[in-house]
């Protein structure tokens, strides 16, 4: 059965990697929508901005909400790589990748760009549901993804005992924002400098294994 919203349908999902040429429409499309906010941005706007004529705009993004998720998508993958790259690598003991991840995690959490993504996301998603939903896949639903892989290295060496895993993920989460995010996010701090964001994540990682630590000797 086909969606009666017309908007929704036409939403495309975005492409895994951006062309240079989608690249540049889509940080104009981020100028825009940070500075007029989704209602007061138009297309026009955005093409204006990124020197491209609104039949090159239409042709990609056939209406603004297809605009506005396929920046929200492109947007929140931006330094995802690292973030994978640390889950990767077997080499690193689980709690090192533990703190490396939370510190990297937390990090591009912080970056201005992402928190105005982040503010923008929170204004539609009510409005616009594929907007949230995408904000959510490419950047908590990926981030646990991630985080699974080194929970359950330090689960298997008996470091941690869990036993609902979605509160382990929101301890995780909300340890590691803290008031350092949300003053951030409220603008009412200057960003934090990487020194103060790896100490606030060192110590969101000690206390969140604090609370998790196995009560015994781990059994094979």
């Amino acid at each position: 059965m086909k969606s009666s919203d017309p908007a929704a349908e036409a939403v495309a999902k975005p492409p895994q990697e951006a062309s240079a040429r989608e690249e540049e429409i889509l940080r104009a499309a981020f100028d825009v929508f940070t500075e007029k906010g989704f209602h007061g941005a138009t297309m026009l706007d955005v093409a204006s901005r990124a020197h491209a004529s609104k039949a090159t705009l239409y042709a990609r993004y056939p209406i603004k909400e297809a605009l506005f998720e396929a920046l929200m998508a492109w947007g929140t993958r931006q330094g995802t790589d690292a973030l994978d790259a640390i889950a990767a690598d077997e080499t690193l003991d689980p709690l090192t990748a533990l703190h490396r991840f939370a510190a990297q995690l937390l990090a591009l959490m912080l970056q201005p760009k992402k928190l105005a993504l982040f503010r923008i996301a929170v204004a539609e998603g009510n409005r616009l549901s594929a907007v949230g939903r995408t904000y959510s896949a490419f950047t908590r639903d990926h981030g646990m993804e991630r985080v699974r892989a080194i929970v359950a290295r330090l689960l298997k060496q008996g470091l941690i005992e869990i036993d609902d895993r979605a509160e382990f993920e929101h301890s995780f989460i909300g340890l590691l924002q803290g008031e350092l995010f949300m003053r951030a996010l409220l603008g009412t701090t200057p960003s934090p400098g990487r020194e103060e964001v790896d100490r606030h994540a060192r110590r969101s990682v000690t206390r969140l294994m604090r609370a998790y630590a196995a009560s015994g000797p781990h059994r094979a």
